[in-house]
C-alpha cells in the first residue's frame, strides 16, 4: 500500500494524542508521579504546537527530550529494564513520536504503538470492565486506521466507527476459537521480569506497625471461597498466610525451616471439624496460599498450581501467584501442629538487641518476668494473664495509633496503648519470648462475608489480620490478643469492631441495601468471569473438550482441530464479507442506487443503458407528481450529476444529497 507523504492535518494529530492517552489511561494510577507529570507536560506542549500550527522542535531538542525521558524513568524506577519502566518509556516515546510526525506513515506507527500500550493494561488487571474498555479503544484505533486510509474523506465519523465495529465483530469468532482450542501449557511460555506484576495490594511477607492498618480501607477482593460442606462460624475463619519468626525490633519477617523439613500435623478422626472448600485467589505475587487451620492437600488440585505444606504449616507453591488461580483444600481445625526442632525452639525465642548489645524494650522484658512469675511459670496460665493485662489496662483498638520509637514494644505497652492488630500481635509475641516461650506472628485474614446472591464467601483486603502462635501443650496454639481488646472484631467482623468507620470501605459501612446488592451482583458476575475466562486452564479445557465429545486430546489432534475450526469459521466469515451488501467505495453512487431502488418499488425502474439525464426526463413524463416530489427529485438528480461527474469534495452538498435520498417519498 502506498502511503501518502503529506503531513497529516491538525484534526488527525489531535486524534492521535487523544488515543495515546485513552490507551494509557488505566496505567496512569500505577505510574510514578514524575513520569505522569512528564507525560502531561509533553502532551500540553504538543497540544499547543498543533493548535497554533507551529513547527515541531528541531533534532537537537528532540534528542534532549529523549534523554530527559530516560533519566526520568531511571530516577523513578532505579533502572530502565523491566515491565514497569518499559511501559512508561513506550508511552513517553509514543508521545515524542508526535514531535517528529511528518507524514501518514508516522501516524500508523503511533497507532500501532497505542495497540501495544492498550494491551499492556492486562499486566495490572483482567477485570471484565477493563476488557470492555479495551474493546472500545480497539474500535476507536481501527476507526482511525480507516480515517487515514480514506484519502478522499468520503466517510463520516459514524460510518467509520460502524465499519471498525464490524471488523472487530468479525474477528471475535476467530478469537473465541483460539481461546478455547489453543493448547494450554502448564506454566508460562517465557519468563517475565521481576516487576511484571508490581503494584499489587495485599499482605506481604513482612509486618511492621501500620503495614496491615493501611489495608483496612481497601474494598479489593483478596480471595473468594466456595465451601463444599458446612460453613465455619465467624470465629473459626482464620485464613492462615505467612508465618513470621524473625524480628529486628521493628519488622517481623519470614524465616522458614529448610524445604527438607517436613510438617508434623497430627489429624484426628473428628469429621465435624473438617472443612472442604475451593479458594479463588487474586494475584498476590507471593509463593504462599491462604487456608484455614490446619490444611491438608486435596489431590484434585491442578498440577499447574500444585503446592505442599512446609514445616510452618504454610501452603507453599512452586511459582509466585501472578494470576487468578483456583485450589482446593481440606482443613481440620482440631488438628495439631507439633513441629518444633531445637533450632526452631531457639529461633522462636530470640529477642532483638540494641546497638549497645543490650536487649531492646527492657520495660517489656521486666513486665514479662513479673507476669510469668505471678502465673507460677505455667505457660497456659501466663497466656491468660497477658490477655487479661490487655483487657484491664485501657488498651484501645484503633486505626490511628501513635508513632512508636526505637523501643516500639515499650512505647506501645506503657505509653501509647493504642494500636491495630499488628501492634497487639507483635507485643503479645514479644511478651511470650521474653518469658522464654517460643512464639511467632502469623499474618492472614480473619472473617469473610457470604454473597447472598451466590453460594460463596468474599474475603476482602479490609479483613487482613495478624495474630500469634505460641508453643503450649506440646503444639502450636493460636492466640489472638486482638480478641482480648475487641472481641466483636473476631465474633462479628471488622465492621462491628468499634474502630473508626470513616476508614472502612464504603461498601461495608453503607446502609443502602440496593447499593450492597448491586455490589454483590457485580462480584457474582466477576467471579463467574474469573472461573470461566481468566481461570480457563488446561484442566478446564480438557473438561470442555470431553463435554463436546473430543476424548482424544493429544496435542497434535488439538492443533489439527484448531486449524480445522479456523479454516471453517474463516471461510464463513469471508463468505459473509463477500456476499454481504456493504456500502460501495463511491458513496455518492451508492446513495443514487438507493434512490433508484425507492423508485423501483413505486413501479418506475431505471434501464441499464439509461443515464441520469434521460432517466430524469422519463420519470417526469410518466408520473403526475406533487411539486414537493418534483423539487426533491430535481435536487437529487442535479446533485448526483454534480458530485459524481464534477466536484466530489463538496461536503455540504454531499450531506444534503444523502439526507434528501433518505427522506425521499413519491407524492402525487
Amino acid at each position: 500500500m502506498k502511503i501518502a507523504a503529506d503531513k497529516p492535518d491538525s484534526n488527525i494529530l489531535f486524534l492521535l494524542l487523544t488515543e495515546i492517552h485513552l490507551s494509557a489511561l488505566p496505567l496512569y494510577s500505577n505510574m510514578p508521579l514524575a513520569i505522569t507529570l512528564l507525560i502531561v507536560a509533553l502532551s500540553l506542549w504538543q497540544f499547543f504546537l498543533i493548535k497554533n500550527h507551529r513547527e515541531n522542535p528541531g533534532k537537537l531538542i528532540q534528542i534532549l527530550l529523549i534523554i530527559i525521558c530516560f533519566l526520568t524513568a531511571l530516577y523513578s524506577y532505579g533502572h530502565i529494564f523491566g515491565q514497569q519502566p518499559g511501559i512508561a518509556l513506550v508511552t513517553l516515546m509514543t508521545i515524542l513520536k508526535l514531535f517528529e510526525t511528518k507524514n501518514i506513515r508516522d501516524c500508523y506507527i503511533i497507532i500501532y504503538s497505542a495497540f501495544f500500550i492498550i494491551a499492556s493494561n492486562f499486566f495490572h488487571s483482567q477485570s471484565i470492565w477493563l476488557i470492555l474498555y479495551v474493546f472500545f479503544i480497539v474500535v476507536f484505533l481501527v476507526a482511525t486506521l480507516i480515517t487515514l486510509s480514506d484519502q478522499l474523506k468520503s466517510m463520516p465519523l459514524k460510518s467509520r466507527l460502524s465499519m471498525a465495529s464490524r471488523f472487530v465483530f468479525y474477528a471475535m469468532p476467530l478469537m473465541l476459537i483460539l481461546f478455547v482450542l489453543f493448547p494450554r501449557i502448564p506454566g508460562p511460555l517465557w519468563g517475565l521480569p521481576d516487576d511484571a506484576f508490581a503494584g499489587r495490594t495485599g499482605l506481604s511477607e513482612e509486618m511492621s506497625p501500620g503495614s496491615i492498618n493501611q489495608l483496612i480501607s481497601s474494598p479489593a477482593i483478596a480471595f473468594r471461597v466456595l465451601f463444599y460442606n458446612e460453613i465455619p462460624s465467624h470465629r473459626q475463619l482464620y485464613w492462615r498466610g505467612a508465618v513470621l519468626s524473625l524480628y529486628d525490633g521493628k519488622t517481623w519477617r519470614r524465616d522458614d525451616a529448610p524445604d527438607s523439613a517436613q510438617a508434623n500435623i497430627q489429624y484426628d478422626s473428628d469429621s465435624k471439624n473438617i472443612f472442604r472448600y475451593k479458594v479463588t485467589l487474586e494475584p498476590t505475587r507471593l509463593n504462599w496460599l491462604l487456608s484455614l487451620e490446619q490444611p491438608d492437600i486435596d489431590n484434585s488440585t491442578s498440577s499447574e498450581h500444585a503446592y505442599h505444606i512446609n514445616r510452618e504449616a504454610m501452603l507453599i507453591t512452586r511459582n509466585k501467584i501472578t494470576k487468578i488461580i483456583n485450589y482446593s483444600v481440606s482443613s481440620q481445625t482440631s488438628a495439631r501442629n507439633q513441629a518444633l526442632f531445637k533450632q526452631e525452639d531457639y529461633k522462636n525465642r530470640l529477642l532483638p538487641v540494641s546497638k549497645n548489645q543490650g536487649n531492646k524494650n527492657p520495660q517489656t522484658i521486666k513486665l514479662a518476668r513479673k507476669l510469668f512469675q505471678s502465673s507460677d511459670f505455667n505457660t497456659q496460665q501466663y497466656i491468660n494473664t497477658v490477655l487479661a493485662y490487655f483487657q484491664n489496662n485501657n488498651f484501645v483498638y484503633t486505626l490511628n495509633p501513635d508513632l512508636l520509637g526505637e523501643n516500639a514494644i515499650d512505647d506501645f505497652l506503657f505509653n501509647s496503648q493504642r494500636g491495630f492488630c499488628e501492634h497487639y500481635a507483635s507485643a503479645f509475641t514479644y511478651l511470650m519470648r521474653a518469658a522464654g516461650i517460643p512464639a511467632r506472628v502469623v499474618v492472614g485474614y480473619q472473617g469473610g462475608k457470604m454473597n447472598p446472591l451466590d453460594d460463596y464467601m468474599i474475603v476482602r483486603q479490609s479483613d487482613a489480620h495478624a495474630w500469634t502462635e505460641v508453643w503450649a501443650g506440646n503444639h502450636w496454639q493460636r492466640v489472638d490478643p486482638t480478641a482480648a481488646v475487641s472481641p466483636d472484631r473476631i465474633e462479628q467482623g471488622i465492621l462491628q469492631s468499634g474502630i473508626e468507620r470513616n476508614r472502612l470501605p464504603l461498601l461495608l459501612v453503607s446502609n443502602n441495601e440496593l447499593f450492597k446488592n448491586i455490589g454483590f451482583l457485580y462480584d457474582s458476575f466477576q467471579n463467574s468471569w474469573n472461573q470461566w475466562v481468566i481461570g480457563f486452564n488446561q484442566k478446564k479445557q480438557n473438561e470442555l473438550l470431553k463435554l463436546l465429545g473430543f476424548d482424544d486430546q493429544d496435542a497434535s489432534n488439538l492443533i489439527m482441530l484448531l486449524i480445522g475450526c479456523l479454516i471453517i469459521v474463516g471461510g464463513i466469515v469471508s463468505w459473509f464479507l463477500l456476499t454481504h451488501k456493504t456500502i460501495e467505495k463511491d458513496r455518492v453512487q451508492h446513495y443514487y442506487n438507493m434512490f433508484c431502488l425507492k423508485l423501483k418499488r413505486q413501479g418506475f425502474q431505471r434501464q441499464l443503458n439509461e443515464g441520469p439525464v434521460d432517466f430524469e426526463k422519463r420519470f417526469y413524463k410518466k408520473h403526475s407528481l406533487s411539486q414537493k416530489t418534483k423539487t426533491d427529485a430535481m435536487f437529487i438528480f442535479k446533485a448526483y450529476r454534480t458530485l459524481h461527474y464534477g466536484n466530489k469534495k463538496n461536503s455540504d452538498l454531499t450531506t444534503q444529497y444523502f439526507k434528501k435520498i433518505k427522506s425521499f417519498k413519491i407524492r402525487k
